[in-house]
């Protein structure tokens, strides 16, 4: 048994990790604002802080000990260095959930152009260690994390990198998928537009691009706490899935056909699938397997994923 410090871990997939800590007999300790509810009653421990505030962090772990953090809270530089100062060496390990977004080329707005990552990007490709931060950058002034997401966790990851007194893992998350609490709208998004016969919009000749299941995100993160892993590492299914992927999938759940419509130029669509891309735009997860996690193929659970998601979506249960 392990104490488990989980920052965030009430939203998506953050609550599935819980459950699954849990079920692995470990205690956990939770660290949020405290205003999202959780299902978890007695079986957890509560700390509060909002860690968008200087110092609360370090307030509410003073003295705390454990044998991993995972912190799914850690969106800038601020984030990161808050954390190596408010646990020191007090803890085994800090796995941050980053994202597959740390690739997406056409958000290197700083100081560096994006590199040339391939159309499955690879770990080595984007080193933290080599890469900038600056906390003086306005990240908490409204709007502006939401524009620079994919700079924020780039930086969040080299700030957390440089400066932790202990190991650090950097789980690299694709787009995630879950049948029930789909907390992103992506593949409600599907769902409704078929169902209601409302086209699908895609760019011309999309490109492919990496998912993973919320289950398998979670119980990545929740080995990851207590491996010898460390460094980036990308989470995805081995294979890749573009829009007409998804479409058939809602297609199977539903026995409706999607309408889907290619456009030169979908920008600003209200109809644009969330997993249309210009190009291709994934991440390889050699890496995962090498470490021994393996993920299931997309092929294997996104029809059961969308017919989940079916009997779980708001028009189905008002049926």
């Amino acid at each position: 048994m392990s104490d488990i410090c989980v920052i965030g871990g009430t939203r998506y997939f953050g609550k599935v990790l819980v459950r699954q800590l849990l079920a692995d007999g470990h205690r956990v300790t939770l660290v949020n604002r405290g205003r999202t509810p959780d299902a978890f009653g007695d079986a957890v421990r509560r700390l509060r802080a909002d860690v968008t505030v200087p110092g609360e962090l370090t307030a509410a772990v003073a003295g705390e000990r454990f044998d991993a953090v995972v912190h799914q809270m850690c969106y800038t530089p601020i984030d990161a260095v808050e954390v190596c100062e408010a646990f020191g060496d007090r803890a085994g390990k800090i796995v941050m959930t980053s994202t597959i977004e740390v690739y997406n080329k056409d958000t290197f707005r700083w100081r560096f152009p994006a590199p040339p990552f391939a159309a499955r990007a690879r770990e080595e490709e984007l080193d933290p260690a080599a890469y900038d931060f600056d906390t003086g950058l306005p990240w908490y002034t409204p709007g502006y994390l939401d524009a620079h997401y994919g700079e924020g966790k780039r930086q969040a990851e080299a700030a957390l990198t440089r400066s932790a007194k202990v190991p650090v893992l950097l789980a690299r998350v694709a787009h995630v998928l879950a049948a029930e609490g789909d907390f992103t709208g992506r593949l409600q998004f599907h769902l409704d537009h078929v169902r209601e016969g409302r086209p699908v919009v895609a760019h011309t000749s999309p490109g492919r691009t990496s998912l993973v299941r919320a289950d398998e995100a979670a119980g990545f993160l929740a080995w990851a706490a207590l491996s010898d892993a460390i460094g980036a590492v990308n989470v995805a299914s081995p294979d890749t899935a573009d829009v007409y992927d998804v479409c058939a999938a809602v297609e199977s759940a539903t026995g409706l056909t999607a309408d889907v419509i290619e456009k030169d130029d979908p920008t600003g669509d209200p109809g644009l699938s969330p997993f249309s891309c210009p190009s291709d735009f994934g991440m390889a997860n050699d890496r995962a397997t090498a470490l021994g996690y393996r993920f299931t193929p997309i092929a294997e659970w996104l029809p059961a994923v969308a017919r989940n998601a079916l009997a779980d979506s708001p028009h189905s249960k008002e049926q």
